[in-house]
């Protein structure tokens, strides 16, 4: 087993060990007459993959002396004056960036309108467990950094979704890098764990860590992450965003649920597949970009 799949494996003990302090209040839905501000159901016109719109590329970077691939999804004719948003994407443990682009391209979604980019982990993993100068945390930032410089990127709509232990890394790097992402969504994943510091309640925090929107999606039948670490990573972000931890509501989507209360482009959600296993949702890039527009 890789150290990611030790630490998730670990992690999963944590919401237990949380609920034997406190007994959780149940959490109250509110049924929504109309549309979800925060997650509504949009159809989207997109061409089958995005083949017409967008065009990909293979990528290298060095970063703390190594050499680090990635993919890169872009469009292939850019509107003059305008910078776009750019989602970072994580594969889970034992796949590749190339992989994982091909059986979740994220541009099904964004179309036109984002740049992606498709993360490769050393030895098909990520590091989940270092506390400082995190080797993955870097290399994203690099990424970021390198990609601004000969592309219109917009740093104020900068994403990060993942699944499984590329979830994981997606709630690790919002955690390090307060501002950094403006939301992020979680498949099969969970929060971040085992870091420097202690929230008031004993969650894991971060140094200056700050509020981030954060949307997760998990299945049901999940049998390689539990549905209770995706359940807890929204109840995590629930709590450091200062939403009401106690109400949550109806989205565009029977399966997800958000937060009420939650500041202003700070929403949290949490979507409960039933047929799914340990995958990706086949809505969840829809339902995530929507969520990332709508903060």
């Amino acid at each position: 087993m890789t150290p990611s799949r030790l630490a998730v494996a670990a992690f999963l003990l944590l919401p237990l060990a949380f609920g034997c302090r406190k007994q959780k209040a149940p959490v109250r839905v509110h049924t929504l007459e109309g549309e979800s501000a925060v997650l509504p159901r949009v159809a989207r016109a997109h061409p089958e993959g995005g083949a017409a719109v967008t065009k990909t590329s293979t990528r290298a970077i060095d970063v703390g002396g190594k050499r680090r691939g990635w993919v890169l999804v872009e469009p292939t004719e850019l509107e003059a004056d305008r910078r776009y948003p750019l989602v970072l994407v994580f594969h889970g443990d034992g796949g590749d960036a190339a992989g994982f682009h091909e059986a979740w391209p994220f541009e099904r979604a964004t179309g036109k309108d984002a740049f992606l980019a498709y993360l490769d982990g050393i030895h098909a993993t990520w590091d989940l467990e270092t506390t400082r100068n995190n080797p993955e945390v870097a290399f994203a930032e690099a990424v970021v950094a390198s990609l601004e410089k000969e592309r219109p990127i917009d740093r104020a709509r900068l994403f990060a979704t993942g699944y499984s232990s590329g979830g994981f890394l997606a709630n690790v790097i919002a955690c390090h890098r307060p501002g950094m992402l403006r939301a992020i969504a979680s498949n099969a994943g969970g929060a971040p764990y085992n870091q420097l510091l202690r929230w008031g309640n004993g969650y894991p925090k971060c140094p200056g860590q700050k509020p981030v929107a954060m949307l997760a999606l998990h299945g049901e039948r999940d049998m390689g992450v539990s549905l209770d670490s995706g359940r807890f990573s929204a109840e995590y972000w629930a709590y450091v965003n200062g939403c009401a931890t106690d109400e949550m509501e109806t989205t565009g989507y029977g399966e997800c649920r958000v937060y009420r209360g939650c500041p202003a482009g700070n929403a949290v959600g949490f979507c409960s597949i039933p047929p799914l296993g340990h995958w990706v949702w086949s809505e969840a890039a829809e339902a995530s970009w929507t969520f990332f527009q709508r903060q």
